[in-house]
């Protein structure tokens, strides 16, 4: 029941954020100016974003797969359907929980440990996360003189919090035990020694999804797959810009995902409310687009990113209930 409770309050939360930052987002809104830019729209490119954005889920599956291989070979046609689910989850759900359910359909199906399983999650996230890095990098260097001092400063600090964690996983894989030992240090210090002798155990679990980290080529490989997923959603943004006969810019698809991504930090359902700050407020103020048409273009893209997601999921869900039954 204390679990229950817990997760309707982190619902609760997640719908208040979204109908907050909703309400902001559209409080003074051109409602006329909207309405034009949706009923000139030309609806037959949005069907172009979904090849593209169903290119990077090939990517993600063949990566997950690619995570796995140490753990066990496990087959795409038995990854896909825990991967979609997740990501049908974390389409309506905050908190990211659906990278729990995730995992633990995969354990279930395949018999790896739920939290060998998860760290494979934490890494193919990390990589995203480095990926969105990067994709701020060459974001910055094209907008530098247009951004705010405090704007360049956030984004490097994010992209420096990433390499951090990475350079974490990276000795808890190849010095496991040491590592481990350092991090629950302070807890010892502190005389929770029993709680701090789980999470030491946890930590010495969660080190054996890690061991694609130890071998270089296998990281190239998982970085070429990323880069996949990565070039593949920003090709699905252009046909959107197309849609509402915007104009753009190369790095303006980057710009987009990036500022999504940020949105996404904040736990709302699917980005609801956050995402559309993000990029119909943000956005515009960014690159002088007007307001009206970056608010066009944050339901547009929000809704060609998740609808289909969410009905794939609902697909595949079926077969992760029969699973769960058994």
């Amino acid at each position: 029941m204390q679990k229950k409770h817990k997760n309707a309050i982190k619902l609760g939360s997640g719908i208040l954020i979204a109908a907050l930052t909703v309400w902001l987002t559209f409080k003074n809104t051109d409602w006329a100016a909207l309405k034009s830019a949706f009923s000139s729209a030309r609806w037959g490119y949005v069907l172009l974003v979904i090849p593209a954005l169903a290119s990077s889920y090939v990517f993600r599956v063949y990566r997950w797969v690619t995570l796995l291989a140490p753990l066990k070979n496990v087959k795409k046609t038995v990854a896909a359907p825990p991967l979609l689910t997740g990501f049908m989850l974390n389409s309506i759900l905050p908190g990211r929980l659906g990278e729990f359910a995730r995992s633990a359909l995969l354990s279930r199906s395949t018999g790896i440990p739920f939290v060998s399983s998860f760290a494979t999650v934490v890494v193919a996230r990390l990589f995203d996360g480095l990926a969105l890095t990067g994709l701020t990098l060459v974001v910055m260097t094209a907008m530098w003189d247009s951004l705010a001092k405090a704007v360049r400063g956030g984004l490097v600090a994010a992209g420096c919090g990433y390499i951090a964690i990475l350079f974490i996983l990276i000795a808890l894989r190849k010095w496991h035990e040491a590592t481990a030992r350092v991090l629950v240090f302070p807890m010892r210090k502190l005389h929770f020694d029993k709680a701090a002798a789980r999470i030491e155990k946890m930590l010495l679990d969660f080190a054996t999804g890690l061991d694609v980290l130890k071998d270089p080529a296998e990281m190239l490989k998982v970085s070429a797959l990323t880069a996949g997923v990565w070039l593949s959603l920003c090709v699905s943004v252009v046909p959107v810009f197309y849609a509402l006969e915007m104009p753009w810019n190369w790095f303006y698809p980057p710009l987009i995902l990036v500022l999504a991504g940020f949105g996404m930090l904040i736990p709302t359902p699917g980005g609801a409310g956050t995402v559309h700050y993000a990029i119909g407020v943000l956005f515009p103020a960014i690159t002088g687009i007007p307001e009206s048409q970056a608010k066009a273009l944050a339901i547009l893209f929000h809704a060609t990113q998740f609808i289909p997601v969410i009905i794939a999921g609902l697909l595949v869900s079926k077969g992760n209930i029969k699973l769960d039954d058994n």
